[in-house]
């Protein structure tokens, strides 16, 4: 019950692990979570298709970059005179063209195409973004800024992505001699910049999507992007308007009907307030507000479950998304209203966010200790409940365990790694306690007898002494040298 607490705390979660991304939708996510990892195996071999892509693009390179050497020298050994070196010229440039053909037919990548057809040199100007297939090959070209080119993997399956089809989507087929590159790759000029985490195209599904330039691309869709196909500004009145998903038949371009009921039955398991993902109860039930009069109020409601995508954006960076999978009416769940510290990292920050109200799902720890709920405030105290004695970590509640009743209260991170460095023994009712990096442990005989315990904040970074702490102590520095040096004698 306790993973089913804590994973409903994901739902709706729109959050960057390496900075500051936690949205209103983060502050309303509490539905019941899966474990999904099929997500972190799926991009995976996203990125090893990636690789591979890149690898053909580079070997073409390389061959295109030989011919075009080949070239230069047959042109710079013809320099005898002007004609000579025209004829030279024009001869090694004859020479070029027939290397990269040879380089472009045998190569699957998209330098492949680069040499236009006869064909499509004589196609005429048509509509920016169209796309056509050259009879002579089986590479699609795309008409952009006023010329044909060779279409992207996406383009080539969706056309051109511009201000009309932003939020269109679909599948882009295996299509070897397109281009894979992403256009934005050639805008990383930073080791840090957003551009420099869009891998190579391949075969999956993309959205049209407009950057902060106002450029239009064929972004990947994941869950990251099921938001722009649920929830279109047409699909609601206003800011205010609470409602589900739902999906525009015409935006899914070239659709069959599996894959855009696919995608329906996920929209219209989302639920939204304007243009902001909400917790789904918003939707599915016509409970109150969850405010601090409520707290510790329950409810039933239906049965909810998720799942948790999560993103590499590269330099220990992840961008984490939960979206519904299923809603039970028939199976009830019990939710109780409590406050959540979104965003607040127990391990690495002592800074208390702004704490969000809603309802979660209520474990039976939950129950059973109420009228207490656990949170930030009381984190590592002893909770008494009618059945069972807790200690709260982390907003969710656990068994205590003896030492911890004993002692009355739990070794948290903060007093075990940094928060002992006067080496604190801890008088339980039986027994007395180190609180240490690694928990309680029992305290020796001679830790008790000098009154010091051999924390491994003392061990490493010992005890500066003064007169403040000859009377704190009641030893003199001398004495208190001796048992630092006693402590990291024993260690």
């Amino acid at each position: 019950m306790k993973n089913i607490a804590i994973l409903s705390f994901l739902l709706s979660l729109f959050l960057v692990a390496c900075g500051d991304d936690s949205s209103s939708s983060a502050s309303d996510s509490n539905e019941e979570a899966e474990i999904f990892s099929s997500s972190s195996s799926k991009a995976n071999k996203s990125s090893n298709s990636s690789s591979s892509s890149s690898s053909k693009a580079n070997k073409s390179s390389n061959s295109s970059s030989s011919s075009s050497s080949k070239a230069n020298k047959s042109s710079n050994s013809s320099s005898s005179s002007n004609k000579k070196a025209n004829n030279s010229s024009n001869s090694s440039s004859s020479s070029s063209k027939k290397a990269n053909n040879s380089s472009n037919s045998s190569s699957s990548s998209s330098k492949k195409a680069e040499t236009v057809p006869k064909d499509v040199q004589n196609w005429k100007d048509t509509t920016e973004g169209a796309i056509r297939k050259s009879d002579i090959t089986d590479t699609i070209y795309i008409f952009d800024n006023k010329k044909w080119r060779v279409a992207t993997l996406p383009e080539a399956s969706l056309g051109g992505c511009n201000e009309k089809k932003v939020n269109f989507f679909g599948y882009a087929e295996e299509r070897e001699t397109q281009d894979m590159t992403d256009p934005r790759t050639n805008k990383c000029t930073e080791p840090y910049s957003s551009y420099c985490y869009h891998a190579n195209y391949h075969p999956d599904f993309y959205i049209c999507q407009k950057d902060f330039d106002n450029k239009f691309y064929w972004e990947h869709l994941d869950a990251f992007g099921y938001d722009y196909i649920c929830n279109d500004s047409s699909y609601y009145a206003n800011k205010n308007d609470i409602h589900w998903g739902g999906i525009d038949p015409i935006k899914c371009v070239n659709c069959k009907q599996e894959i855009f009921d696919y995608f329906e039955n996920i929209c219209k398991k989302q639920c939204y307030k304007g243009r902001f993902t909400m917790n789904v109860l918003k939707c599915a039930t016509d409970f109150d507000d969850c405010t601090e009069s409520l707290l510790g109020a329950t409810e039933e409601g239906p049965t909810i479950k998720s799942k948790t995508e999560i993103k590499d954006l590269g330099e220990d960076c992840y961008r984490y998304h939960s979206y519904v999978t299923s809603i039970d009416s028939t199976n009830k769940t019990t939710y109780i209203c409590r406050i959540r510290y979104i965003g607040y990292n127990y391990e690495t920050s002592y800074i208390k966010p702004h704490p969000s109200y809603q309802w979660d799902v209520a474990s039976d720890f939950d129950l059973d200790a109420l009228p207490t709920i656990c949170t930030w405030d009381i984190d590592g105290q002893i909770v008494v409940g009618k059945k069972n004695t807790y200690i709260c970590e982390n907003e969710t509640l656990r068994l205590a365990t003896p030492v911890e009743i004993d002692a009355g209260f739990a070794c948290t991170m903060y007093m075990g790694d940094s928060g002992n460095c006067k080496g604190e023994i801890i008088s339980g009712k039986n027994n007395k306690y180190v609180c240490d990096e690694s928990g309680f442990r029992y305290a020796t005989q001679e830790e008790i007898e000098t009154g010091i315990a051999c924390s491994s904040c003392i061990i490493l970074n010992g005890l500066s002494c003064n007169t403040e702490t000859e009377k704190e102590f009641g030893k003199t520095c001398t004495e208190l040298k001796s048992i630092v040096e006693k402590c990291r004698a024993n260690e």
